[in-house]
């Protein structure tokens, strides 16, 4: 399967980012990963003004919702919008907006009856330092065939403790031929240890789904394919790169150079 390696932009018509800023374009990426992931495994997504609403059909409010680029101008339409969409197709969902993005429609959203969820933390890395020594014990491959993305699927399943339907349904091989996606695996002696995703739009790197099952945590297999994942998309013509954060992972990452961009409040629906 050929990989791309000229800047792919992802092109589903997210709002710009707001201000340009690195925040801003954290938002717009993973507005845009999500719109794209589920477009190649065929389910819907939309907009309505600046919001990118997607869903999966997966039974978690995690995997199907909203996120804001950019103020919607009409909070509370924009709220009655996005529910009606979620409502036609029968979903748990979230809304997801960063910290002083627009803080109306989050006013809205819970007005109508979303409720909060925990935050989640954006995380941003310019400049990229150069890389650094490859490990000797660690083999580093972009995922280009089915055997690629079936490790990556289980070792996402098992480091998660998600049933293996969710990655299957989300990490198809129509997405990673998209070169706007690309999926590293780390394998020692042979066996696949660690994985992580890069989603490219425009010059950002978004890291997704860095994951190391736990017998082999502990080791740095997270920290190198999280590196690993930047480089591709690097290759792929970015220059700075970002992910979202789980509190335990924060240290790791700022340990790395990603700074804090702020906080993704998180909204559930359906309303109750």
């Amino acid at each position: 399967m050929e990989r791309g390696r000229r800047n792919p932009p992802n092109d589903d018509g997210a709002a710009d980012s707001v201000g340009g800023s690195l925040a801003g374009l954290a938002d717009v990426n993973l507005a845009l990963t999500w719109a794209a992931m589920v477009r190649h495994s065929g389910y819907p997504s939309q907009r309505v003004g600046p919001v990118q609403m997607f869903v999966t059909g997966l039974p978690a409010s995690f995997f199907n919702g909203a996120v804001a680029t950019g103020p919607s101008g009409d909070p509370d339409a924009c709220i009655a919008t996005v529910v009606q969409f979620m409502a036609q197709h029968d979903v748990a969902w979230m809304l997801r907006v960063r910290d002083g993005v627009d803080d109306a429609l989050l006013d809205a959203g819970r007005k109508a009856g979303l409720r909060d969820a925990p935050r989640s933390p954006a995380m941003g890395w310019t400049p990229i330092p150069p890389p650094p020594l490859p490990r000797p014990d660690l083999e580093i491959s972009i995922v280009d065939d089915q055997a690629g993305i079936e490790a990556h699927r289980d070792l996402t399943a098992r480091a998660f403790g998600m049933p293996l339907e969710i990655p299957t349904r989300l990490v198809t091989e129509a997405m990673i031929a998209d070169p706007a996606f690309a999926v590293v695996v780390g394998s020692v002696d042979g066996e696949p240890v660690s994985t992580a995703l890069v989603s490219v739009t425009g010059t950002t790197a978004g890291v997704y789904n860095v994951a190391t099952p736990v017998e082999h945590q502990r080791r740095g297999y997270g920290r190198a394919l999280t590196r690993a994942a930047v480089d591709e998309g690097m290759q792929r013509g970015c220059d700075h790169a970002i992910l979202q954060s789980s509190p335990a992972g924060q240290p790791v990452y700022e340990a790395m150079g990603f700074t804090h961009l702020g906080y993704y409040v998180q909204l559930e629906g359906p309303p109750g």
